[in-house]
C-alpha cells in the first residue's frame, strides 16, 4: 500500500475488575459501580489519512480497542433504552450483511468488435470494465444464473446456441472477462461446507461456539475458457467477507471486499437476572439500577474475552484450494504494514483490495487492508477510489452536534497488480454512489450532500444542501503524509434537498436533486478551483440515472410525479426523459415518456411496476448505432386458484423489455417494440423462483439483433420486425429449502 508508517496508533488498557454482580441463577446483589464508568472514550477528529501499521502488535491494541468500545457503547445504550436489550444466550454476532454437450461453433475469424458491433456492459468509465453476472465478447455470452455459470455460443447475429454448463461453488454474484480467462465471483457460506472438508475446519472458531469466523466468505474462481466446451480452473480462492465490487484493467483485476468478523465471547446486549422482570414497571430507579450493573459486569466479561483472542482471531483469513487441499495464507506482511487505518478512524471492520492478475502463470496476489466502513468504489484506468463513512454508527452515540462525514481514500492503479496508496481526504456530508465520483485530468470530483437529512434522533436537523468538491493530490507538511487536499467547491446547490443522481462528463457535471420538484443543474469544471452553476431547469418528478448521449444531449431514467399537485413519486410507472443541454446555460426538456408493463395496472390488480434500469445502471442499455435504448420491466399480480373451498393460487408474471428509439438530435423518444418473457415464466416452476429472477434483467445489442436475459432464458429478436429469431430456455433451478433454512 506504501503509505508513511507511524511507530504506534494507539494502546488499550482493559482493566478486568472484580464482578459487581453474582451468576445469573444465583442471587442478585447489586453493588456500587466507579463515578465514571459511564465516562465515554474521547472521540478526537482529526484526519482521514491511511497509516500503515508498523508493528503487528500495536495493530493488535488498537483492533482491540475498537472492538471494546464497539461494545460498551451498544451497552450502554441499552441501559439508557430498555427496549434495546435481548436476553440472547448466544455469544457470538452476526454479519450484517441444464446438462448437455457442445463445442466452439463459432467462426472467430471475423473480428466483432464492442461498441460498433456489439454491446457490452454499461460501465461508468471507458476501459474499465464493471463486474456483472452476464458478460459477452461478441461470440459468446456468459451468464450466471442459480448456481450455474452458462456459455452459449452466438455463431452468427440473430443465433443463440448452447455450449456448456459449470456448476460455481456458492452463489454466483459477478465475473470479470478478458480474451480466454473468465474469474468468478460467488458468494459462499460456511454452513454449505461439507464437514470433511479441511475448510470446514479452518472457518470454525472450535467445536465450543460451533460457530463461524466469517458468515460469509468470497470465493475467486479463475478459469482458462480456451475451450468453452471444458472451462479449466486455474485457481480458486476464498477470502472471509463479502463483495463490494470489482474492477478489470487490461487484464489486472482489483476486487474489493468487506470483512466483518464474528468475536467469539462478546456481548452486545443485557442478560438480565430473573429478579429484574418481577420488579415494578413503574419503579424506573431500581430497574435502570439493575441495567446498570449487568452493562458493567458485561463490560468486564468482553475485556477478558478480548483479552484472551490473538491478533488472527480478529483479521480476515484467504484460503488456497491446490491439488485438492486447502493452503492457508497469512495476509500480514512481517510487520503488518499493508494493513492501514484513517489516523482517527474507530473501526473494526477490514475493507479489502485484491489485486489479481488474470494471466498469471502462477499464483499470486497482492491484499490491502484498511480498517473501515463499507466502501463504495469508483475506478477510472489509472486511480481507485474508496469511500467510507468517516465514523461508524455507534461512534455517533451522544455526540448529536457532530455532522456526517465521508472519508475519500485514493490508489495509483496504473500498474497492473499492484495498488499504491496515494492519499486520503474528507468530506462533509454523504456521497449516494459511485456516479457521485470522478477522476479527470488529476483532479477528483465528488458531489456530496450536506445536512442531517438522515439523523432521525436529532430535533432540529439542519437543511439539507449539496456540493460539489474537488480535491488533487498533495503532501501534508506537518506528518509528510500523502493527502487529498481540497481544490475548489460550489456550496449550496438546492437546498431542502437531496442528490438523486450525478454524473461527471469530462469537465461538466449534471446533477438532479429533489424533494417535491425535479432540478437539473448544469456545473461548469473547466476550472476545478471554481466549479460554477451555469444553469437549473425544474421539472416535476425525478430521475436516477443519467446517461450521456452527445455532448448535446442526456437521456435519463426515474419516476414522474404523483398526481397533479406533483407532490410524491409515481411508483406505477417508469419514466424516461432527455434533456437537450446544447446551451449549457439553458438546459430544456427535450421529451419525456412513461413506461409500463401493462396498459390498465389497476384495472388487473397488478401491483407497481418495476425497472432494474432505474437502480442499476447496468441493466440500462442504450446502443448508439441504433439510437436505442432497451429498459426492463415488469410487474405482478396474485391468482386466486381457489375451488370448492379449497384456497389456492399463484403468481403471474409480467417480464418485458421496452425498446425505445431515441433520436440523438432532437431527444423524441417512441416506442419501438417490445420483448415478453412473460411466457417463459408463468410456468410451473416459477413459483419455486426467488429474488426477482422472472425479470428480465440485462440485454445485449449485436447487429440488428437484440439479445434479452431472464432467468428463464434467452430470447434473440429481430431489430427491425421484432420477431423472434432463436431462444434458449434455462432449467429452473429450485431453491433447496433446508440448505437456505
Amino acid at each position: 500500500m506504501n503509505a508513511k508508517k507511524i511507530v504506534a496508533l494507539g494502546v488499550l488498557s482493559m482493566m478486568v475488575m472484580s464482578g459487581c454482580l453474582g451468576a445469573v441463577d444465583e442471587e442478585f446483589v447489586l453493588s456500587k459501580l466507579p463515578e465514571d464508568w459511564t465516562v465515554k472514550t474521547e472521540r478526537i477528529i482529526s484526519t482521514p489519512q491511511l497509516v500503515e501499521y508498523d508493528s503487528c502488535d500495536f495493530m493488535e491494541m488498537d483492533l482491540k480497542a475498537s472492538i471494546a468500545e464497539e461494545y460498551r457503547t451498544q451497552l450502554l445504550q441499552a441501559v439508557e433504552e430498555e427496549y434495546n436489550y435481548r436476553s440472547w444466550d448466544d455469544g457470538m454476532v452476526a454479519e450484517s450483511a441444464m446438462d448437455g454437450e457442445g463445442g466452439n461453433s463459432v467462426d472467430t475469424s471475423t473480428k466483432r468488435v464492442e461498441g460498433e458491433d456489439f454491446s457490452g456492459t454499461n460501465n461508468q468509465e471507458q476501459g474499465v470494465d464493471e463486474a456483472d453476472f452476464i458478460k459477452t465478447d461478441g461470440y459468446y455470452i456468459y451468464v450466471l444464473q442459480g448456481s450455474t455459470l452458462s456459455i452459449l455460443t452466438v455463431p452468427e447475429f440473430g443465433e443463440i446456441e448452447f455450449t456448456s454448463n459449470v456448476s460455481i461453488e456458492g452463489q454466483p454474484i459477478s465475473m470479470m472477462l478478458d480474451s480466454d480467462r473468465l474469474i468468478v465471483l460467488s458468494s459462499y457460506s460456511p454452513w454449505n461446507t461439507d464437514r470433511d472438508d479441511d475448510l470446514y475446519k479452518l472457518l470454525q472458531w472450535d467445536d465450543g461456539y460451533n460457530s463461524w469466523r466469517s458468515s460469509s466468505i468470497t470465493k475467486f474462481t479463475t478459469y482458462d475458457i480456451t475451450n468453452r466446451s471444458e472451462p479449466e480452473i486455474v485457481q480458486e480462492l476464498y477470502l472471509e467477507g463479502y463483495s463490494v465490487d470489482a474492477r478489470e484493467i487490461g487484464g489486472s483485476i482489483r476486487a474489493i471486499t468487506h470483512s466483518w468478523l464474528n468475536v467469539p465471547g462478546l456481548v452486545g446486549w443485557l442478560n438480565m437476572p430473573s429478579e429484574y422482570w418481577d420488579l415494578d414497571y413503574q419503579d424506573e430507579d431500581n430497574r435502570r439500577a439493575y441495567r446498570e450493573v449487568v452493562a458493567y459486569e458485561t463490560i468486564i466479561e468482553n475485556a477478558e474475552a478480548l483479552n484472551s483472542l490473538e491478533l488472527e482471531d480478529l483479521i480476515p483469513k484467504i484460503y488456497e484450494r491446490k491439488n485438492g487441499t486447502i493452503v492457508e495464507h497469512d495476509m500480514r506482511s512481517e510487520r503488518c504494514q499493508n494493513f492501514a487505518k484513517p489516523l482517527d478512524g474507530f473501526s473494526r471492520g477490514f475493507t479489502n483490495i485484491l489485486s489479481l492478475d488474470l494471466f498469471s502463470d502462477s499464483f499470486s496476489f497482492e491484499s490491502d487492508h484498511i480498517l473501515s466502513n463499507h466502501p463504495l468504489v469508483y475506478a477510472s484506468q489509472d486511480v481507485l477510489v474508496l469511500s467510507e463513512n468517516s465514523w461508524d454508527w455507534w461512534w455517533f452515540w451522544g455526540q448529536d452536534e457532530v455532522m456526517e462525514q465521508t472519508n475519500i481514500h485514493t490508489f495509483d492503479i496504473s500498474v497492473p497488480g499492484t495498488t499504491t496508496y496515494t492519499g486520503s481526504g474528507r468530506i462533509d456530508g454523504t456521497i449516494l454512489d459511485q456516479f457521485s465520483i470522478s477522476e479527470h485530468e488529476g483532479v477528483l470530483r465528488v458531489a456530496t450532500t450536506v445536512g442531517q437529512w438522515n439523523r432521525w434522533w436529532v430535533d432540529d436537523p439542519e437543511p439539507m444542501s449539496s456540493s460539489i468538491i474537488t480535491l488533487v493530490r498533495g503532501v501534508d507538511p506537518a506528518t509528510d503524509q500523502p493527502i487529498l487536499q481540497e481544490y475548489g467547491r460550489l456550496d449550496g446547490i438546492a437546498e431542502t434537498e437531496r442528490i438523486w443522481s450525478a454524473r461527471f462528463v469530462e469537465d461538466r457535471a449534471y446533477l438532479v436533486t429533489f424533494r417535491n420538484i425535479d432540478p437539473l443543474w448544469t456545473i461548469d469544471l473547466s476550472n476545478p478551483m471554481s466549479p460554477a452553476i451555469l444553469g437549473e431547469l425544474k421539472v416535476p418528478g425525478v430521475s436516477t440515472y443519467i446517461h450521456p448521449i452527445n455532448e448535446d444531449m442526456l437521456l435519463t431514467i426515474g419516476m414522474g410525479p404523483a398526481g397533479e399537485d406533483g407532490l410524491g413519486l409515481d411508483w406505477s410507472n417508469t419514466r424516461l426523459s432527455t434533456f437537450d443541454i446544447s446551451n449549457i446555460t439553458d438546459p430544456q426538456e427535450a421529451s419525456v415518456l412513461s413506461l409500463s408493463p401493462v396498459e390498465n395496472p389497476e384495472e388487473g390488480q397488478w401491483t407497481w411496476a418495476y425497472s432494474e434500469a432505474m437502480y442499476e445502471h447496468k441493466a440500462f442499455q442504450y446502443w448508439g448505432p441504433k439510437e436505442m435504448l432497451a429498459v426492463p420491466l415488469s410487474t405482478y399480480r396474485w391468482v386466486d386458484d381457489s375451488t370448492n373451498g379449497q384456497y389456492s393460487g399463484h403468481y403471474e408474471y409480467v417480464s418485458k423489455a421496452i425498446l425505445v428509439n431515441v433520436n440523438e438530435s432532437t431527444g423524441n423518444m417512441l416506442i419501438h417494440g417490445e420483448i415478453n418473457h412473460s411466457s417463459l415464466v408463468n410456468s410451473e416452476e416459477s413459483n419455486y423462483w426467488w429474488g426477482g429472477e422472472q425479470n428480465i434483467r440485462r440485454t445485449i445489442f449485436m447487429g440488428d439483433f437484440i439479445y434479452a436475459i431472464s432467468g428463464a432464458g434467452i430470447t434473440v429478436h429481430n431489430l427491425d420486425t421484432m420477431e423472434q429469431t432463436d431462444v434458449v430456455a434455462f432449467d429452473i433451478e429450485k431453491p433447496d429449502y433446508y440448505a437456505i433454512y
